[in-house]
């Protein structure tokens, strides 16, 4: 398939939207005029061209030898949140839907954060409705989606007050811990969930507690207070009990408390009473113990060794141990599962009335034993997935949880989203504060991300995703 773009820079916009209605295929690049056109037709079924002139952003589909479809977005009569890069991309939107079509829920809005924007809006005026007609209209946004955003940016509003309520520069804290024990068939994560020596273990830890000490200066040297503390993975809890301790001390030692103190404890199997003591000791007090889902087979089928009942004890064990702030992950459009299977996770998960659901939609990435396999697995289609989302959504609501997070990902199951739900006070601020952007975040681990934001700018610094090149690099910086 080519592309050709003319006149303009916004290349990856340009393929961001290709991929919507053409995910699997492989985009290559050309220049040529409308008369190279049908030399190039032999070799591709469609070409895809991008321009831009003095008057009109434009988008022209070819099928072989016939034009499919043509967009031309007039610049006349400009619109304040319609960008020439934003009139590129939605005039070939709208090219390729007429062209090909696809079913996309969230319209020509490819971005990680569909929130964000309507933030800005809120902040320039714009009125709620008058948000939600412009998500419809020109972006083609479902409405129930827009409506989701627009609720969305609300609670992050809210939280963002919290988060800056904790001191003039607030600053999340994030500690990776890329150990897991066994790979899930759609992950792409920077894990190792081979069996790894209990020496690379303290070997890694090491380096951890190394570059917490250089994150603490760090910190002081920007006048900032930490707002909150997350130590994700990977799973943490797969750490032995002593090193996770020393994990945590030194977490302690460098940051001190945080009004927000999350340990990732997603795999059921992984918990026991001696860690739960321990994350108590040293201050946790938020917790995710993930299921994914309530069903004994689907949970075999993607890598995950623990079961339905597991999970039920982990959870259990938690309460007793005296979090009342514990969040559940679930993940709609797993292999095989239908509208029955989710609402079965959904009403037990109700039962049980943890503070936090996210609902995640599956993703299908490019690293993943689930991609490399794609054709030994039966996925769900859009619609079957959006009736799944619509069921965890109304299970949510009737439990007295509210949408406050959302965010999206490449090659997601139907193009639909992540969305963090919770119980009124118990809305995650690491979470709103790293995907919202509205706060810095230092990132301590292999593969860990520091985001510096300043105002309207942010920058990133990027940890090494190797583990055993991240052990040297910080041995290295030690010495």
């Amino acid at each position: 398939m080519l592309l050709v773009v003319l006149n303009h820079k916004h290349i990856n916009e340009v393929q961001t939207i290709v991929q919507l209605f053409f995910p699997d295929e492989r985009l290559v690049m050309a220049e040529m005029d409308d008369n190279t056109c049908d030399e190039s037709s032999a070799h591709s079924e469609y070409i895809i061209k991008s321009s831009l002139d003095s008057a009109h952003a434009c988008a022209v589909i070819y099928k072989g030898r016939t034009v499919a479809a043509e967009y031309a977005w007039p610049f006349s009569n400009p619109v304040p949140y319609l960008s020439p890069k934003r009139m590129i991309m939605l005039a070939l939107f709208h090219a390729l839907q007429n062209a090909v079509g696809a079913y996309t829920p969230w319209g020509a809005l490819t971005g990680i954060r569909p929130s964000r924007m309507v933030r800005e809006w809120f902040d320039e005026g714009y009125s709620a409705e008058g948000i939600v007609e412009i998500l419809r209209d020109p972006f083609c946004v479902h409405s129930e989606k827009a409506r989701l955003a627009l609720e969305v940016a609300r609670a992050e509003v809210k939280v963002n007050h919290k988060i800056y309520a904790t001191g003039k520069k607030p600053v999340g804290i994030y500690v990776s811990i890329p150990f897991c024990p066994t790979r899930c068939v759609y992950c792409s994560f920077n894990t190792s969930h081979k069996p790894v020596s209990a020496d690379f273990q303290v070997r890694y830890v090491d380096a951890l507690i190394a570059e917490c000490a250089a994150k603490a200066a760090e910190l002081s040297q920007m006048g900032g207070t930490v707002s909150s503390i997350y130590i994700g993975g990977g799973t943490p809890t797969a750490l032995d009990v002593h090193l996770l301790a020393r994990v945590l001390d030194a977490v302690g030692t460098a940051f001190g408390a945080a009004a927000e103190y999350t340990v990732e404890a997603g795999r059921p199997d992984t918990l026991s009473i001696d860690i739960l003591k321990t994350l108590r000791q040293y201050g946790v007090n938020r917790i995710a113990v993930n299921p994914q889902t309530l069903n004994d087979k689907t949970l075999k089928t993607i890598g995950r060794q623990h079961t339905a009942a597991d999970f039920f004890s982990a959870f259990d064990m938690a309460r007793d141990a005296g979090f009342d702030s514990i969040n559940t992950d679930v993940i709609v459009g797993l292999p095989s599962e239908n509208t029955d299977d989710v609402k079965r996770t959904m009403d037990a998960l109700a039962k049980i009335s943890p503070e936090n659901i996210t609902v995640h939609t599956l993703a299908v990435k490019r690293a993943s034993r689930l991609r490399e396999n794609k054709s030994s697995f039966v996925l769900p289609t859009a619609q079957e997935t959006e009736s799944m989302l619509s069921i965890a959504a109304s299970t949510c609501a009737q439990s007295g949880l509210s949408p406050y997070y959302l965010y999206r990902q490449k090659n997601m199951v139907g193009l639909f989203e992540n969305v963090g739900y919770s119980k009124p006070g118990h809305e995650c601020l690491y979470n709103v504060g790293m995907m919202a952007e509205t706060q810095t975040i230092l990132g301590i681990g292999a593969g860990a991300v520091s985001k510096t934001v300043e105002g309207t700018k942010i920058s990133r610094i990027f940890n090494n995703k190797d583990v055993q090149v991240y052990i040297e690099k910080q041995g290295a910086a030690t010495q």
